[in-house]
């Protein structure tokens, strides 16, 4: 028999006792309590970086990566980000990657994170992490509060971001909580004069033809009916609310899961259905007739509007071409009459005018145009009599 130390067996055997300890540990872990994985750095006096493993609300178990990296400030490269995604982490990031899974699945969060720990943060043998089982200082909330204050509803959502994600909140200079999802930025507020917690984001993505997207988000709010939708100066904004006159952590984890699910599932639909809009209203505007152009640029609001005669003289009495004008014209009223109804559907009142004075407009120049068939098919007619 050879006495040979094999060292290869000898760490293969290591993280194989690692990580059946981790999973037993991560098994009978409760909610009040967390596990905490750390690879201290000589280099970084004692520091690095820690896998924590915690219980979500839903009862499953959750581990987040901060930093995934060994202390560099560097993006993640091609190489780590396909690892991470082969590993089947959730969410990535190269400042925060996050796994979590039922507890019939901890197998799966523990391989995830072991695999981390020995190819990003190169630790060789399990003995080289410190590994600390913590129990909070104060149970989950589960029971409602009501905030004595705007300052400190802030603080208990504060509070209750970091029992849910298991790191503190990034914040922008306006005190907004940032989150990013499927690559859409979006932000959490506290409303400064109600006990309402907001979460919006504006998608990037250029309205061109108001009443056509209002058209297409009245399906998108029927699709999402926890989502307002908005349209403010040309853009699209995407909000949820939540009633915090009782706050509880269960109802914002409950928004929070609603909001992500829209930002992943919806929030591309939606920018690629308004863009898809914006074009067709391009190529519409563009396939309007000639001669209605012209009879727009001519109604000068300095001027005031064509008379009937002036509107048959500029199309040359061509009974034809002013029909064909009328029911362009109806056609546009009645788009813009509908875009009136599902703006105010939306209690978007800012929308509904802006709709209405198209309506508005487009039905005058039906009237007009009216007039001016009447008055080019009566005059033929006199013609034909005389």
């Amino acid at each position: 028999m050879s006495n040979l130390f094999d060292f290869d067996a000898s760490v293969a055997d290591g993280w194989a006792a690692f990580r059946d300890e981790l999973t037993t540990q991560l098994t009978e872990l409760q909610a009040a309590g967390s596990v905490r994985v750390t690879a201290p750095n000589a280099a970084l006096n004692g520091t690095g970086p820690s896998a924590f493993f915690t219980i979500t609300a839903d009862d499953e178990v959750r581990c987040h990566l901060s930093p995934t990296l060994l202390g560099q400030n560097r993006d993640l490269d091609d190489d780590e980000l396909q690892l991470l995604m082969d590993l089947e982490w959730d969410s990535i990031s190269e400042d925060e990657c996050v796994v979590e899974r039922g507890r019939d699945e901890v197998e799966h969060v523990v391989l995830a994170a072991t695999g981390v720990i020995q190819e990003l943060w190169q630790v060789v043998h399990p003995t080289f992490l410190l590994t600390v089982q913590e129990w909070a200082t104060e149970p989950i909330q589960h029971i409602g509060f009501q905030a004595a204050g705007q300052s400190q509803l802030r603080d208990l959502v504060d509070d209750a971001l970091e029992r849910i994600t298991g790191s503190a909140p990034n914040k922008d200079d306006d005190g907004d909580v940032t989150f990013t999802g499927n690559g859409v930025m979006s932000w959490l507020c506290v409303d400064p004069s109600d006990s309402v917690i907001e979460m919006f984001t504006s998608l990037a993505v250029e309205v061109r033809d108001p009443a056509a997207a209002s058209e297409a988000l009245m399906e998108f709010s029927r699709q999402w009916p926890d989502i307002k939708f908005l349209l403010i100066n040309g853009c699209v904004r995407a909000s949820i609310r939540m009633d915090a006159t009782v706050f509880t952590d269960a109802v914002l984890r409950s928004t929070l899961i609603k909001w992500f699910d829209f930002l992943t599932d919806g929030a591309g639909e939606v920018a690629s259905a308004i863009a898809e809009v914006a074009t067709e209203a391009q190529e519409s505007d563009e396939a309007l007739p000639v001669g209605l152009l012209c009879l727009m640029e001519l109604d000068d609001d300095d001027e005031g509007p064509l008379s009937p005669r002036e509107i048959a003289t500029a199309c040359e009495f061509d009974r034809d071409a002013i029909l064909h004008y009328l029911q362009v014209s109806q056609k546009q009223a009645s788009t813009w009459r509908r875009s009136v109804f599902d703006a105010r559907e939306r209690e978007d009142e800012e929308e509904a005018r802006a709709c209405e004075h198209e309506e508005q407009s487009w039905s005058k120049r039906t009237k007009r145009l009216r007039a001016a068939l009447r008055l080019v098919v009566l005059s033929s007619r006199l013609n034909e009599v005389r």
